[in-house]
C-alpha cells in the first residue's frame, strides 16, 4: 500500500497515512495507534518513540535514519482476529529496511478514539 509520511524529529513520531479516510483511531500501547476505516481496514498508523520502537528490532533505523527517508510502503494482511503489518522504509540513498510490527489482535484494543477527519 502506498501511503504519506511525516516524522516529527523533535517528538519522536512518525505518523504513516493512505488517501482513505479514517472512521475511528484506537489507542493500542503508549507506542502506537491506529487508523481504520469504515470497513475496519488500517489506513493509518502513528508511532510515538519511533526511533526507539523500531530500533529495538533493527539498530539501523534511528532517528536519523528517519529524517532521511524517501519513501514508506505498508505490506498489510488480516487473518481471523489479527492485523499483520510490515512497514518498508527506503531513505534517500535508497536503502531499504524492511521491518515487521508485532502482530496486532483487534480484539485486544481497549480505548477508541473518534478520529479527526
Amino acid at each position: 500500500m502506498k501511503v504519506k509520511f511525516y516524522y516529527d524529529k523533535e517528538d519522536d513520531v512518525l505518523s504513516i497515512y493512505s488517501e482513505n479516510p479514517p472512521k475511528e483511531t484506537i489507542e493500542f500501547s503508549e507506542f502506537l495507534n491506529i487508523d481504520i476505516d469504515k470497513d475496519k481496514r488500517v489506513v493509518g498508523l502513528e508511532i510515538f518513540e519511533a526511533s526507539k520502537f523500531f530500533g529495538i528490532r533493527n539498530n539501523l533505523i534511528n532517528s536519523l535514519f528517519l529524517q532521511n527517508l524517501k519513501e514508506i510502503s505498508i505490506e498489510y494482511n488480516e487473518l481471523r482476529n489479527t492485523w499483520f503489518i510490515d512497514v518498508i522504509f527506503t531513505d534517500k540513498n535508497n536503502n531499504i529496511i524492511k521491518t515487521p510490527m508485532p502482530p496486532l489482535r483487534k480484539s485486544e484494543y481497549k480505548s477508541p478514539l473518534i478520529a479527526s477527519v
